[in-house]
This record gives C-alpha cells, sequence and structure tokens, in this order.
C-alpha cells in the first residue's frame, strides 16, 4: 500500500520539536543503563513520568530476565599485556583464566579446525562466528575490531533460555581488541613463530534478574482493541544517546503530538519500552510476546521499532528494515518526507523483532545509517543486515566513546496515518 502523504500528516510532521527531542535524549542518556540496574530504572521512570504528564495510563511491570553484564577482561602474550573487553554471554574463565597457542584466523568459516586453539580473527563479535569457533574446536576467541572495541551480546539463544535453548549458550570465552592490539599480535605471531601461548582472563556476570516493561497506549476511537505496536529500549551500553535515548525520545515526542491534537484516533497505539535487550538478547520483548502471545495475533496490525536513530551524520533512511508487506507503506513516508528513496532490506535476527511468531508485520528498526565504511563495525553490519549504501550506526555504536547526537524523526505522520485509518 502507498500513501500519498495528506494536510493532516504534514501538520503533525511539522509538529517535531528538535528542542524536545534533545532535551528527552539527554535526560535518558544522562546515565549507563545497564539492564536490571538502578540507573536504567530511573531513566524507565523518568519516561512513565513524561507519559503520564500528557494524561495517559502508563503500566510499569517487572519479569524475570536472564541478563549477563561483563565485567573484566585481562589478555596477555609474549611478556606484554594488552587492553581488551569481554562481552555479554560470555563464559568467565574464573581467576585462574585459561592459556593456550595462538591461531591467526583471517575470516571464519564453517568447517575450518582450530582444535585446543585460542583463535585470534578479524571482525566483531557476533553469535555466528562464536558458533564457528566453537564448531571448530576452538577454546577461546579473540576479535580484532576497528579502532575501537565495541560490545556485543554473543548468544544465539534468543530470549530468556529454556531447556531446550540453554545448551546454545556460548561454552568459550570471548575477547575483542582494536586494531593496533591485533597488529601488535600478529606481529609477535610473525616474530616468534606458532606456537605462540597466550594467557587471558573473562569475568561475566551472568544470571537472572527482575527488568521493567513499560506500556502505555493511545486509545483508538472506533476499533480501540487494533493497536499498532511502536517500541524501543531503554537499556544501554554506556551512556547510549543514540542506542537507544535518541529513539525513546521519539516516542515521547511521538506521544506529545498526538496528545496535543484534537484529531481521534481509529485505532490505538501502543508505546513499549523494553529492557533486556543488549544484555539479555531481546528478553524483555520476547517475554512480552510470550506472555500477550493471543492478543497480538488477534490484535497487532504492525509492530514498528526504533533503534539507533538520529545519529549524527547519519545520511541514509531509505535502506531501513521492512517486510515485503510493509516496504511500500513505510517507504511511502520515507519518500515523501526527506525526498530519499525507499529501497528497504530484510530484516536480521536482532533489534527486538520477536514478533513474527503471532504472525505481526514489522517495519523499520535503524532508521538512520551512516554511508558504508572500511570500519570494522561497518563491515560486520553489512554482512549481518545487508544494505547497498547504508553501513551502519557510526564508530561510536556500543562503544564507550561519547558524541553528541542530532536526533530528528519525521514519521510520525506515517504511525498516525496507520492507527487512523
Amino acid at each position: 500500500m502507498v500513501v500519498e502523504l495528506n494536510k493532516t500528516h504534514l501538520d503533525l510532521s511539522d509538529k517535531v520539536s528538535a528542542e524536545k527531542l534533545m532535551a528527552f535524549t539527554a535526560e535518558i542518556a544522562k546515565e549507563v543503563r545497564l539492564s536490571g540496574s538502578p540507573e536504567e530504572l530511573r531513566a524507565f521512570q523518568y519516561v512513565k513520568g513524561e507519559l503520564d504528564a500528557l494524561g495517559l495510563e502508563t503500566a510499569l511491570s517487572f519479569h524475570d530476565g536472564f541478563i549477563s553484564l561483563p565485567l573484566s577482561a585481562e589478555l596477555q602474550a609474549g611478556g606484554m599485556e594488552f587492553p581488551c573487553i569481554t562481552h555479554s554471554m560470555s563464559t568467565s574463565t574464573g581467576n585462574e583464566g585459561l592459556d593456550g597457542e595462538l591461531l591467526y584466523v583471517k575470516e571464519l568459516a564453517s568447517g575450518m579446525e582450530a582444535a585446543g586453539k585460542v583463535v585470534l580473527t578479524d571482525g566483531i563479535a557476533t553469535p555466528g562466528g562464536v558458533q564457528m569457533l566453537e564448531q571448530a574446536g576452538a577454546i577461546a576467541g579473540i576479535f580484532i575490531n576497528g579502532s575501537i572495541t565495541h560490545e556485543m551480546t554473543v548468544s544465539r539463544v534468543w530470549g530468556n533460555p529454556t531447556p531446550e535453548t540453554k545448551k546454545e549458550f556460548p561454552k568459550i570465552p570471548v575477547l575483542s581488541i582494536t586494531e593496533k592490539e591485533g597488529a601488535q599480535l600478529l606481529g609477535q605471531l610473525a616474530r616468534y613463530g606458532e606456537p605462540l601461548k597466550v594467557w587471558l582472563k573473562t569475568e561475566v556476570d551472568t544470571g537472572w534478574r527482575k527488568i521493567p516493561t513499560l506500556l502505555a497506549d493511545i486509545k483508538g476511537d472506533i476499533e480501540p482493541e487494533k493497536f499498532v505496536l511502536f517500541s524501543s529500549h531503554i537499556d544501554s551500553w554506556h551512556y547510549g544517546a543514540m542506542d537507544n535515548a535518541s529513539a525513546n525520545a521519539a516516542l515521547l515526542e511521538t506521544a506529545r503530538i498526538l496528545m496535543s491534537q484534537p484529531m481521534p484516533l481509529r485505532r490505538t497505539l501502543r508505546l513499549a519500552f523494553w529492557s533486556g535487550h543488549s544484555h539479555g538478547r531481546y528478553s524483555g520483548s520476547a517475554y512480552y510476546c510470550d506472555s500477550h502471545w493471543e492478543e497480538l495475533h488477534e490484535h497487532c496490525l504492525l509492530h514498528v521499532y526504533a533503534d539507533s536513530l538520529g545519529g549524527k551524520g547519519a545520511q541514509i533512511l531509505g535502506e531501513s528494515n521492512c517486510m515485503a508487506e510493509t516496504r511500500d507503506y513505510g517507504g511511502s513516508f520515507v519518500e515523501a518526507l526527506t525526498g530519499e528513496a525507499f529501497i528497504g532490506k530484510r530484516f536480521g535476527r536482532g533489534g527486538d523483532q520477536s514478533f513474527w511468531g503471532p504472525g505481526v508485520p514489522a517495519l523499520f528498526m535503524g532508521l538512520s545509517e551512516q554511508p558504508q565504511t572500511d570500519d570494522a563495525a561497518s563491515r560486520t553490519l553489512v554482512k549481518l543486515f545487508g544494505g547497498i549504501k547504508s553501513g551502519g550506526f557510526g564508530w561510536w555504536w556500543h562503544t564507550v566513546k561519547i558524541r553528541s547526537t542530532s536526533s530528528t524523526l519525521k514519521t510520525c505522520g506515517a504511525i498516525a496515518k496507520f492507527t487512523c485509518h
């Protein structure tokens, strides 16, 4: 379905306030928001307060989430110590650490052999990469990122584990280093020759925690039981300004605009804020799906997801994720409001896409990307999610470094249109 923007859509888009978006973003991003932490809960309570002030009825609930927080990592080789990080859902080595022979494999592949070796490889740590290491018999993995290390979750298990899926959790420790340390290790390999012994240690705090979910409905007048789910995650790596405070701000601004307009909605818009995205591999949205399966199947018309919006320098909006049945609809608004042709791309296995099972169509995810570069993060995201020009969310994605964002959202009219007609 292709939609032509009318005066109502344009009026709604003109109501978007850059000042409000930045104020929301700054308030949410002022603390690190690890899943299940007091800092994250304060961010949830702030968002709840803003929605309450608009006159919405909000519901803040808590449930058990299997959460993994990386604490520390150490790496030594050839008498040198190398700065490094470990990852969510990596195994912990214990205080004694682990040692083994280093094997460099430039690009991981199915069927490779690395029995008993610590494998050094290029790229960002991903669940698929760790799976290949395990299948090859590696006892640990070290990933060479670009100029900065990127926080990642390396488990293949979606959401909370079950007796059937818990065996799929990683069984080896996983580290990441920058290209600088990678070059030093490769230099040692060339200098000393194989075998080069390395020692590493990881500490990861993994276990059950109470994590929050926040919901708020803007009720429809004609079919209130039918709803569009508009969601984003609040938990973050480090201060998380554009992953994901700017997307949280977009939801708040959408609510502010819709509540200030004398325009009735045909259907309900349900705003949802998740925890457990980065540290629980989507345990918040997955739990909501499990506990609201029938309602989602019977009444949810569309899931619009907002993640990593408004990064400084993001130029590409036309390659956001979509399904075949949502491409033309969502693309209509992108093209009309930005002038950029909407190509779209298939969803990867990520981004709180927990609602396909009940048959809910999905639209959007990271709706503003950087052009492709030769950076490790860009190369990895292109492999993971595809794309023609888009290359991910920038060097600051999942890193400790901070830079300001320029958060913008011009799709409020699209959300309103779907709930009105």
